[in-house]
């Protein structure tokens, strides 16, 4: 099969069916200040509503160093500093792949063609559309754009593979973009099978595949999250440059008494700024762990050291 046919039944399927010195240290000094923006993508609202200042106030503080742009993609998103074209149309029924396409040609029109390169921390849901948004372009979907220059990408409870709360077993009974979050075989659409599937259709594609290249990715999950099982939100099973795992209950190097002066969950992964916190992490190359600290970084800690530092800067 060709190329070029391959990615016009790929992207119909999609369509259908996707429908340092280490953590070890409480806190590490925050790296010069990069020209980069930082682009911050919101996760799945009920209601399509999203308020970009309240959700990402954390990050923005986290970020103060660098240009952080909140980016809304619902029709009723606000307070956000840039918003995608065809916001007005968008809603929890709309494909997240669409969204994606969008998110795409704005980092294309506004950073990429006029020599600007962006970092992405996305949440939730926006990991999905910032992965789809770079798979897309990076395959030549239909309607992406010729390119897309990010440099690093941070996901924060991300569902890489799928939702663990609710899942929808019939699109009936939930919003399309909840469907396709749900796995497979919990009854949900494909979506997540098909962002794994290479094109020979073997299930092995990751982010150490050519789509990926040139991109730093850190995956970063909870134990506590139960709206993205930890394994989920770090893609278990697949490779990436760095994963990072919250658990409060975590035996530190055979100490029982690892606990966090705050519970790690779905929201909070997003929005916690300091504090000493029980973290597994890995990082690719020799003697990559898994290591495990009861002094491990916060969650928006991990995303400032992960887009600020060239390459992982953890211990070896």
């Amino acid at each position: 099969m060709s190329d070029h046919l391959w990615r016009r039944l790929s992207a119909a399927a999609l369509a259908a069916g996707l429908c340092a010195s280490a953590p070890a240290a409480a806190s590490a000094e925050p790296a010069a200040a990069d020209s980069k923006p930082v682009l911050l993508v919101h996760g799945y609202n009920e209601g399509a509503d999203a308020h970009c200042d309240e959700l990402w106030a954390d990050a923005k503080a986290e970020f103060s160093g660098r240009s952080a742009r909140t980016i809304g993609y619902y029709q009723d998103d606000s307070g956000c500093a840039e918003y995608v074209d065809g916001k007005a149309n968008n809603d929890n029924e709309t494909p997240i792949q669409d969204i994606a396409e969008e998110f795409a040609n704005h980092i294309y029109s506004d950073y990429t063609s006029k020599g600007q390169s962006v970092d992405v921390v996305a949440h939730s849901m926006g990991g999905l559309v910032s992965r789809v948004a770079i798979l897309g372009t990076r395959e030549k979907w239909e309607g992406f754009p010729p390119k897309v220059d990010v440099e690093d990408v941070v996901t924060l409870g991300t569902p890489h593979g799928g939702i663990t709360k609710d899942p929808c077993s019939d699109p009936a009974d939930c919003t399309h973009q909840w469907w396709q979050m749900t796995r497979a075989q919990d009854g949900g659409s494909g979506f997540i099978s098909k962002l794994h599937e290479s094109k020979d259709g073997a299930e092995d594609r990751g982010f150490d595949d050519p789509w990926a290249e040139g991109i730093d990715w850190s995956l970063v999950g909870s134990e506590e999250d139960t709206t993205v099982a930890y394994d989920r939100a770090i893609d278990e099973g697949y490779w990436a440059h760095q994963k990072y795992g919250f658990d409060e209950d975590l035996n530190n190097n055979g100490d029982p008494d690892c606990t966090s002066p705050k519970n790690i969950d779905h929201q909070a992964i997003r929005e916690v700024r300091d504090g000493d916190f029980c973290l597994r992490y890995w990082h690719h190359g020799d003697n990559g762990g898994p290591f495990t600290t009861d002094k491990g970084w916060a969650p928006l800690e991990i995303a400032r050291n992960a887009i600020n530092h060239e390459g992982d800067n953890l211990p070896r």
